[in-house]
C-alpha cells in the first residue's frame, strides 16, 4: 500500500506540473486575460508540487528542469498577444466566463499558502549544528505546516520535527526508486554527531534495522538517543542497531560521534529523524535552526 502510494505521488508530483506547462505551451488563446489567467493557474499549481511534491524519489534536479520549461513556455507563448484584446469574446448573453480557471486559482492558492506557511514559525527556537557530514542532505518531511510535515503534525511534541535523507550525485535519495536494500539507501550508515553541548539524557540500542517498508510500529523511536540541550531536549532516533557509542548521564561536545543513521522503528526506510522539546513540557515542540535557519520539507543542505 504505501509504494502504491508513494508511486502514484511521486507520478503526480512530475506530471502535473509538465501537463500544466504543455496547457500554457499549446493554448489557443482568445485574449490576453485568456493567457494572463492560464499563467497564473500554472504557476500556482507548480509552486504547489516544487514545494510539496516527492522529488528526492526521483531527482531533486529535475524540478528545477520542470521549472525552466515552464518559463520558456511562459516567454514562447508571450508574444502571440499582440493581435488579442484584453478580454476576448463574449458569450451569447455578452458575458466572459473564467469561473473555472479562477476556482482552480483559489485553490492552489490556499494550497501554496499552507506549504510556504510550514517555513513560518511563531515561537521559540533552538540552534542546533547539523548532525551528518560529507555530502548533500534533504529534508523529506519538515516544517509547521501539515502537508510538508503530515507524518510529525498530529502530535504535539513532534510539530516542528525533521526527517533527513542523503542525495546521491542524481539528486534521489537512493540507487533505486524503493529498493530492498538497507545499503542502496544514501543515508543508511552515515555518521550522527552531537549537534550541540548538552547531556545525554537516555540512550536505546539493540533493536533491528527494519526492511524498508517494514516499520516496528511497537517501537516508533527504534535505536535513538537523548539529549538535554540547555532547557531543550533533542532526540535523533532511527538509529543503526549497535552503533550508538554514548550511554546515559555523558556530556558531549558539540561535533563528537555518537551513532550511525539507521532503519530502526516506525521507519519506511533509512533517515535521521530528530526533533526538540522544552524539558520542562514534553508537549511544547521546538523548532529547529541549522545555520541560524528553520528547514522546511525540499530544502536541501550541503555539509
Amino acid at each position: 500500500m504505501f509504494l502504491a502510494l508513494s508511486v502514484i505521488v511521486t507520478f503526480l508530483t512530475v506530471a502535473v506540473p509538465l501537463l500544466f506547462t504543455a496547457w500554457l505551451w499549446k493554448g489557443k488563446y482568445k485574449s490576453r486575460v485568456d493567457w494572463l489567467l492560464r499563467v497564473l493557474v500554472s504557476v500556482a499549481v507548480i509552486v504547489f508540487f516544487l514545494l510539496g511534491g516527492t522529488w528526492a524519489f526521483v531527482s531533486i534536479w529535475l524540478k528545477y528542469a520542470v521549472k525552466a520549461l515552464f518559463i520558456f513556455a511562459a516567454i514562447k507563448t508571450f508574444p502571440r498577444l499582440e493581435d488579442r484584446k484584453i478580454f476576448g469574446k463574449r458569450d451569447s448573453k455578452g458575458k466572459v466566463s473564467y469561473n473555472g480557471r479562477i476556482a482552480v486559482l483559489a485553490v492552489f492558492l490556499f494550497l501554496d499558502f499552507l506549504v510556504i506557511k510550514g517555513g513560518f514559525y511563531k515561537g521559540e527556537t533552538i540552534d542546533l549544528n547539523f548532525p551528518l557530514r560529507d555530502g548533500r542532505f534533504l529534508i523529506a518531511q519538515g516544517g509547521a505546516s501539515p502537508i510538508t510535515n503530515y507524518f510529525h503534525n498530529s502530535d504535539p511534541s513532534q510539530k516542528f520535527a525533521l526527517d533527513i535523507v542523503k542525495l546521491n550525485s542524481l539528486g534521489n535519495r537512493a540507487n533505486g526508486f524503493f529498493p530492498d536494500e538497507l545499503s542502496r539507501y544514501k543515508a543508511f550508515g552515515e555518521v550522527v554527531y552531537s549537534p550541540c553541548n548538552g547531556v545525554v539524557a537516555g540512550a536505546a540500542d539493540g533493536l533491528p534495522d527494519n526492511p524498508p517498508r517494514e516499520a516496528d510500529r511497537k517501537n516508533p523511536a527504534g535505536n535513538h538517543i537523548v539529549l538535554d540541550c540547555g532547557e531543550t531536549r533533542v532526540l535523533l532516533a532511527h538509529l543503526m542497531k549497535g552503533s550508538i557509542t554514548v550511554k546515559a548521564g555523558q556530556f558531549m561536545k558539540v561535533n563528537t560521534v555518537m551513532a550511525r543513521v539507521g532503519n530502526s522503528g516506525d521507519t519506511m526506510e533509512p533517515h535521521l529523524h530528530i526533533q526538540a522539546w522544552k524539558i520542562d513540557k514534553a508537549d511544547k515542540a521546538v523548532a529547529i535552526r541549522f545555520n541560524g535557519e528553520v528547514p522546511v520539507m525540499n530544502e536541501t543542505i550541503k555539509n
